[in-house]
């Protein structure tokens, strides 16, 4: 980052607030590292003015961008169809959000197209600690945004998925629309829901349990979504919180022996995930775990 000209490509975050977004860091660090004449800056434009921050974006000519909170849902219209922008993913249209901006086939000023890469940055995380998340059984928490994109990632790849909730209307109202959505595109799935006070019925034949809820988050460390007796040796737990890393819920599950995998890798491997959509010939022949070394140094400093 100490020298530009005029083929610098300029990439960046739009959020508001941004100022303590690691993103910079980490995608700064790869431009560093892969010799990619880039540049990534975080943006926190106004609400009111996001819409023109989106049409400065494409004036401007900027090869990609990430979005987080609270403008994640501002590519979707009332009526699904794209805004702002030109093409949804098939996973933003369900879930309704957007964290990745690209241009298809990597022509900018082409066509515009949005995706979330935060459900795949769960799955990478969980494979990176040696939890293969494919043709499992995985017990979801939550059926909020965070959980609705891991929902169909997971189903996706093959998973047998039960969603824990709280309300079993909400709960049923997610599966019923992942099992419809994934028998129209001819894959079988199997999604369930049931209450957290009927889980511990089925607990012990899952392999693996994803907390998507905030429950544990810091201010509130000494909640946990789940009592111990939920827990069983042998099963992976993984939270996506990562403030604390090590949450309540991930303690109970190690002294119950279960593997644990905390929620810290999630934020790398959604920006590779990214970064491979805006560079797709500089990360062709590169692994997800150089990748990620080199993005965990950038966090450092």
């Amino acid at each position: 980052m100490t020298h530009f000209d005029g083929k610098t490509a300029t990439l960046c975050i739009f959020g508001h607030p941004v100022a303590h977004s690691k993103s910079p860091a980490m995608h700064n660090a790869l431009f560093k590292a892969l010799d990619i004449n880039a540049a990534y800056l975080p943006y926190a434009p106004e609400p009111e003015n996001f819409a023109d921050a989106i049409r400065g974006f494409r004036a401007m000519g900027f090869r990609g961008a990430n979005v987080t909170i609270p403008y994640k849902t501002e590519f979707t219209g009332n009526d699904g169809a794209p805004k702002l922008i030109d093409e949804l993913s098939e996973i933003s249209t369900f879930t309704g959000s957007v964290n990745t901006l690209y241009w298809k086939d990597g022509i900018v000023g082409g066509t515009l197209c949005g995706t979330t890469t935060d459900p795949y940055g769960c799955i990478r995380n969980l494979e990176e600690n040696g939890v293969q998340a494919s043709n499992k059984k995985v017990a979801l928490l939550g059926n909020g945004g965070a959980a609705k994109a891991i929902a169909y990632t997971l189903v996706e790849q093959g998973n047998a998925l039960t969603i824990v909730c709280r309300s079993i209307e909400k709960g049923q109202a997610l599966a019923d629309s992942l099992n419809e959505l994934f028998a129209k595109a001819g894959k079988g799935s199997t999604v369930k829901a049931v209450t957290f006070g009927d889980f511990s019925k089925v607990s012990p034949e899952q392999d693996i349990i994803i907390n998507a809820t905030s429950v544990g988050m810091t201010p509130n460390v000494d909640e946990s979504p789940l009592p111990k007796e939920c827990l069983h040796a042998g099963q992976a737990v993984c939270d996506i919180v990562y403030t604390p890393v090590q949450t309540k819920l991930l303690q109970m599950a190690a002294a119950q022996g279960c593997k644990v995998v905390t929620g810290e890798g999630m934020l790398v491997h959604q920006g590779i995930e990214s970064f491979r959509k805006w560079f797709p010939a500089e990360t062709a022949n590169k692994q997800n775990s150089e990748l990620a070394t080199i993005m965990r140094k950038g966090m450092q400093g």
